[in-house]
This record gives C-alpha cells, sequence and structure tokens, in this order.
C-alpha cells in the first residue's frame, strides 16, 4: 500500500498550525491502519524534509524531523509508531 496522496499536504498544514508531535501523531497512525509499511511512511517522512530543505522552510523542515522521530527510538516507547 502507498502513502496517500494528500498525506505530505496534510502534513504540512498540521505542521503550519503549529500542533505538537503527540497531536500530529494520529496522522501517522491512520497511515499505518491504512496498511502502508512503517517504512514506506519513514520514506515519505524523509522525501518531505529534502523537499523542505531545498525550499529554504528550516522551520518546518525541523518539526517533520520531530515528527519522524516518533517512529525511531528517541521517543519513549509509549509514543513510538
Amino acid at each position: 500500500m502507498e502513502v496517500s496522496t494528500d498525506f505530505r499536504t496534510r502534513l504540512l498544514e498540521v505542521v503550519a498550525e503549529g500542533l505538537t508531535i503527540f497531536e500530529i501523531r494520529p496522522l501517522l497512525a491512520a497511515e499505518l491502519e491504512r496498511g502502508v509499511s512503517r517504512e514506506k511512511l519513514y520514506q515519505e517522512l524523509l522525501d518531505t524534509i529534502l523537499l523542505l530543505r531545498e525550499q529554504g522552510r528550516e522551520t518546518e523542515e525541523e518539526r517533520v524531523e520531530d515528527v519522524a522521530d516518533l517512529m525511531s527510538d528517541w521517543v519513549p516507547r509509549e509514543y513510538r509508531l
């Protein structure tokens, strides 16, 4: 299963709204529940980070990096996806 075509748009919208990573977490969880693999979802986050870097959108880039941490060992186990 591929990541939803509007995932990046929705992600950037909630990042721009200033939601916390824990408020953004359900967006990622919904993709996983749809059957998207962790690898594909993580790759989409990395691709989004690179796009933001290319566009010089440092603040948003850092926020998406924080969101990507939800899929790593950088956050407590109970918050990981």
